[in-house]
């Protein structure tokens, strides 16, 4: 009998607990302060496209009619000086390279070892920054490669071969677009990590894996199990071809995408803190990037 009655007394005591653990709560989430996002680019050979917007609540539902209306800047005033005198307004115009599909574009294309500064102006404020193009560099090698245990051994990455020049302390980062049978990315993908420094190999010759980073994940909702399955592969497969960006940039742009690149690829992570991102944006209430590249592209063909 008491047996019985210590298994009643447990069975109410977890039912305390786990209707204790389900009761509701309310959160007051504190008012939101949209910032200017900067997304601003220049690379040798090109010219400048700066991409301006507004950030957003995190739980804001976004479509392509909120963004027209509510998050891109079309109003601004951006201008563009060059360390050897050049300067320009940037024009808002349609680009197939910008994730909006328009952006502020010039007409001044990038040079190596150029200083290149950024003025914008939007709504009684003005916000700066400065970046620099640097030096293209070669690759010692470069190609497919199927190092990693992989279920699917069709499945490769790329792997490529530099040697870090010791005088220098470098900044590196690559992008990578695939066209396949069914992925035909149109934007240039962040590899991982999307940036990286050579305190640890500097002077030496170094491998790097390219793995292609996950893209935006606005169109997912709309995407087949099996246009998911492409779209957000970190692999290459037979019929790819794959065009491989890679280059230097400065410490502020630096900064920037070690800072960005962590909190994107843990933002998922209930468990860890946020880093925050440290911007090369000049102003009050803004956030973002001017870069600048010093690039070259390799093209590889996975043969089928």
């Amino acid at each position: 009998m008491k047996q019985i009655l210590w298994i009643f007394s447990m069975c109410a005591l977890l039912l305390l607990v786990f209707s204790a653990c389900q009761s509701e709560i309310e959160v007051d989430l504190p008012d939101y302060q949209s910032k200017l996002v900067v997304e601003g680019y220049i690379e040798n050979g090109k010219p400048a496209m700066v991409m301006l917007s507004r950030s957003v609540p995190f739980f804001q539902h976004i479509d392509m009619n909120y963004i027209v209306n509510n998050v891109l800047v079309m109003d601004a005033v951006v201008t563009l000086t060059s360390s050897d005198g050049e300067s320009e307004q940037l024009s808002f115009l349609p680009s197939a390279d910008s994730p909006y599909m328009f952006a502020y574009m010039g007409n001044i294309r990038g040079k190596e070892n150029t200083r290149y500064d950024l003025k914008i102006e939007w709504k009684g404020q003005t916000y700066t920054s400065t970046t620099s193009i640097l030096h293209t560099f070669d690759l010692d090698s470069i190609g497919f490669d199927q190092s990693m245990e992989l279920l699917n051994d069709t499945m490769k990455t790329i792997r490529l071969l530099l040697t870090d020049d010791p005088m220098e302390t470098n900044y590196y980062q690559f992008f990578v677009k695939v066209h396949g049978k069914r992925l035909h990315d149109r934007l240039w993908i962040s590899t991982l990590p999307v940036a990286c420094d050579d305190a640890t190999f500097s002077g030496l010759s170094f491998n790097f894996e390219v793995l292609r980073a996950n893209p935006s994940a606005f169109l997912m909702p709309e995407m087949t199990d099996e246009e998911k399955n492409e779209y957000f592969r970190m692999t290459y497969r037979p019929g790819d071809t794959v065009y491989v960006k890679y280059g230097l940039i400065d410490y502020a742009s630096y900064q920037f995408w070690s800072t960005g690149g962590n909190n994107a690829a843990l933002g998922q992570n209930p468990f860890t803190n946020p880093t925050p991102t440290i911007s090369n944006i000049k102003g009050e209430n803004v956030t973002g990037i001017w870069c600048g590249y010093a690039c070259k592209t390799e093209t590889l063909i996975y043969e089928e």
